[in-house]
């Protein structure tokens, strides 16, 4: 598509030529409605040059630079001849705008067509003869440029285009149905693997608390070993004290009875809180045992809430044990944990040996 009217050179032309006209005296009512109309036109032109490079290719092709050319003419007079020519070109463009568009024209440009139609006498031979171009021939060569436009030879070619569409709509089909089979065939096995392994959520969750509760076991099992140093540290160290010291062994016997209370007092301590981590550590374990029952169970489980809801019909206790399992807490297994007051009693009762 050309384009002229929206180029800055040709709205700076048309600003120019509207004031010139607007600097002129008419001589009669012609040359006033004439001047009116070529200002009209030009106004539009520079106010909507996009409508008017769109619907007015004919005649920017034909005329398009020549128009221009005319008004940005600032030497030669502008003579009643020279002001026809530009109204008989500026009347063309009109012609084609109304010619080309779908709605009618403003009432302002129409009450300017039907003055170039009524006074066409009254113009110069050479506008006249562009005006009665315009009126006779100009609706032809539209008319066959546009039946010959890429736009009707698509309209003629319109059965092989429907065939191929077909075809194309038959091919689309085809392999639409073969996604949609491949796209099952994956939904399948994808609620294959998430009723096997992340049944509603069960198994990722009972998968977090167990790693839980192995950071929390390994935890329990390095303070078992360090008690366990603890518990047999004060022992050895007696024995090694007595060991090195054999040969002299009454000068250091007070020192020995005197430390032996506080030595057996924190093997106690230590044993008491080994007993109390012991006790943590098999109830972890235990714990961690449950877990990996509820997590081998959700393994086993296929379609839980379809199967369920259909068992239940007939059976409403038939899935119950395995609720009961699933959804239960975990137990810690309390009952045996020793309290604090058990170590107080062991150690009393060593205070009183002791005595005796």
């Amino acid at each position: 598509m050309k384009v002229i009217f929206e180029t800055n050179q040709s709205r700076t032309v048309l600003s120019k030529f509207k004031y010139k006209i607007d600097g002129l005296t008419p001589s009669g009512d012609f040359e006033k409605q004439r001047n009116s109309l070529i200002r009209l036109v030009i106004n539009s032109m520079e106010n909507k040059p996009n409508q008017w490079d769109n619907l007015c290719q004919i005649n920017i092709n034909w005329i398009g630079d020549q128009f221009i050319n005319r008004l940005a003419d600032e030497e030669t007079e502008l003579s009643k001849k020279r002001l026809d020519e530009i109204c008989s070109m500026s009347f063309r463009f009109l012609f084609e705008l109304y010619l080309s568009m779908k709605n009618d024209l403003a009432m302002e440009f129409e009450a300017a067509r039907r003055f170039v139609f009524n006074n066409l006498d009254s113009f110069e031979s050479s506008a006249k003869a562009q005006i009665e171009f315009a009126i006779r021939d100009m609706p032809i060569s539209i008319f066959k440029s546009i039946a010959n436009g890429e736009s009707i030879e698509s309209i003629k070619d319109f059965n092989a285009i429907s065939a191929k569409a077909e075809k194309l709509k038959e091919e689309w089909e085809n392999d639409l149905s073969a996604r949609e089979s491949r796209v099952d065939k994956l939904k399948n096995s994808l609620s294959e693997y998430e009723n096997g392994f992340n049944f509603v959520g069960l198994y990722q969750g009972f998968d977090d608390l167990a790693k839980e509760k192995i950071a929390e076991r390994d935890s329990v099992l390095r303070w078992l070993k360090v008690l366990s140093v603890i518990i047999l540290l004060p022992v050895l160290a007696q024995l090694a004290i007595i060991y090195l010291n054999i040969n002299d062994i009454a000068s250091i016997r007070e020192g020995l009875i005197a430390s032996i209370f506080p030595t057996l007092s924190l093997a106690a301590i230590a044993i008491y809180y080994f007993r109390v981590l012991l006790f943590n550590y098999k109830s972890i374990k235990s714990q961690l045992l449950q877990i990996d029952l509820r997590k081998t169970l959700c393994r086993f489980i296929q379609h839980y809430s379809e199967y369920s809801s259909e068992i239940k019909k007939q059976d409403s206790e038939s899935l119950a044990k395995f609720e009961n399992i699933i959804f239960s807490g975990i137990v810690t297994e309390d009952g045996n944990l020793p309290s604090t007051y058990d170590g107080i009693e062991q150690i009393g009762k060593l205070i009183k040996s002791t005595r005796s």
